[in-house]
């Protein structure tokens, strides 16, 4: 079984663990510097997705479902 899922992992997870920080804004470096990453620490990724979707979109960001997939994969790969 992965350590870190996409539907169990909370963003807060994500971002006090160095390892996976980086891995976060090395995959999504426009989450880095967002206010309302803070906000979304209790949430699992899965919980947070209308809100990435949402943020995503408002950036001008394009290929969010192909980077989801990729990160969800990527984030399952991790020890």
């Amino acid at each position: 079984m992965a350590k870190y899922s996409f539907e169990e992992t909370t963003i807060g997870e994500l971002l006090d663990n160095p390892k996976t920080a980086d891995f976060l804004f090395d995959l999504v470096p426009e989450a880095k510097d967002h206010p309302m990453l803070e906000i979304g620490r209790p949430f699992t990724l899965e919980q947070a997705l209308p809100f990435i979707e949402t943020i995503a979109d408002s950036m001008g960001i394009t290929n969010v479902a192909e980077r989801i997939e990729d990160f969800k994969q990527k984030l399952s790969e991790l020890e």
